[in-house]
């Protein structure tokens, strides 16, 4: 197995350690390639394997559980429930270096500590057992070896000249990885509320409402799949509202600056140690990198929506009965006017003779107010 991974559930790291620990075939995990890393639950998976090994630049280690939220003063019991759980995965990672004869002392380390140390110091410490700088040379080096299945039962490895076969991923498990990363998730949900925006902007254009609507159910897809802190979450969802709230209520940019503040310290917060059960590096999460340019785009996106919006209500009205004030018409004969190709009919203070010139000044439902084209346009009232 190749790992290189910032951490995962505790539940999945333990049902993967038990597999491990009672595997009858010998299971050899490899840290790699070099740069890799086996953090926080990656620790307990490399370390109960038959044979650890590491790339050379990898590291291993940091497996304390961390959370964003720090306990109040006043509140003990979280601060025993954070003990219990710290007891409980420090004896689990030494309960595993023990069976698999590796530095018990240091196991504990990484979970008490978050001690995070090198391939080569691992392999000083005896926390792993070699390292290989790729795949044909950790076959090589493993060739020859006597592993201990349990039970009395051994196994010789005859790996030198072993056939590789890598075992794909199916393309269902690859868009799954690909979702849970928290970048790809977060910017997958940015998409689909800015398509939802335009749509609100302008509706009826359909494709923007479309695609914003799928985007956002694919980001839920994968936030479920990532420890999202729901607090946090409720910010980001806040901060939207208030872009949004400036569009129909007009905040004179107040509204796009409280969202700004919301979606960037909700985005910070969104991915990370949320969870006891998630165990995971620190740099786990989203980071200023892709908060910010996203932040700067959806500002500036609501505040030119907003800025089209209150531009189009300023406007005058020029559609439906109002556009025909102003308009010149060809009286046809005793209360009928022709009007942009259509006979209404018209109401004059002054008789007006067929074929004339008049001007309308005022709709009364279906009724048009008209003057001789000469007369002075008076203001129009419906």
């Amino acid at each position: 197995m190749r790992i290189d991974t910032p951490g995962g559930l505790l539940s999945t790291t333990r049902d993967v350690v038990q597999a491990e620990l009672s595997a009858k075939v010998p299971i050899v995990f490899w840290v790699g390639p070099p740069g890799a890393r086996a953090g926080s639950a990656g620790v307990f998976l490399t370390m109960a394997a038959h044979i650890a090994a590491m790339a050379p630049s990898s590291n291993i280690g940091a497996a304390h559980p961390v959370g964003l939220t720090q306990p109040s003063d006043e509140k003990k019991l979280p601060d025993v429930m954070e003990k219990k759980i710290e007891n409980d995965t420090a004896a689990f990672v030494k309960g595993i270096a023990e069976r698999r004869s590796r530095n018990v002392e240091w196991a504990e380390k990484a979970v008490r500590e978050s001690e995070s140390v090198t391939a080569s110091k691992a392999l000083e410490l005896k926390a792993i057992d070699l390292i290989a700088e790729d795949l044909p040379e950790l076959l090589r080096k493993i060739d020859g070896r006597k592993i201990d299945l349990g039970g009395g039962e051994h196994r010789t490895l005859h790996t030198a000249s072993a056939e590789i076969r890598n075992v794909s991923w199916s393309v269902k498990d690859k868009v799954l990885h690909g979702l849970a990363d928290p970048e790809v998730a977060y910017l997958i949900a940015m998409l689909g509320v800015i398509g939802v925006l335009l749509e609100m902007f302008h509706p009826g254009t359909i494709v923007p409402g479309i695609v914003g609507g799928i985007s956002l159910v694919i980001a839920a897809i994968a936030f479920h799949m990532l420890p999202v802190n729901v607090g946090a979450m409720m910010l980001v969802v806040l901060g939207v509202g208030l872009f949004v709230a400036e569009m129909y209520v007009g905040g004179h940019g107040g509204f796009v600056a409280a969202g700004l503040v919301c979606l960037v310290i909700g985005s910070l917060l969104l991915v990370g140690h949320v969870d006891k059960s998630f165990y995971a590096d620190a740099d786990f999460g989203l980071g200023w990198r892709v908060v910010a340019p996203v932040a700067a785009a959806m500002t500036v996106i609501a505040a030119t929506l907003a800025w089209k919006f209150s531009q189009s209500v300023r406007q005058p009205l020029n559609t439906g009965a109002f556009a025909l004030i102003g308009e010149v018409g060809e009286v046809r004969d005793e209360g009928t006017i022709l009007v942009g190709g259509e006979l209404w009919k018209a109401e004059s203070p002054e008789p007006l003779s067929a074929g004339a010139r008049a001007r309308v000044i005022a709709v009364r439902g279906l009724t048009l107010q008209v003057v001789p084209e000469g007369a002075a346009l008076t203001k129009a009232t419906t």
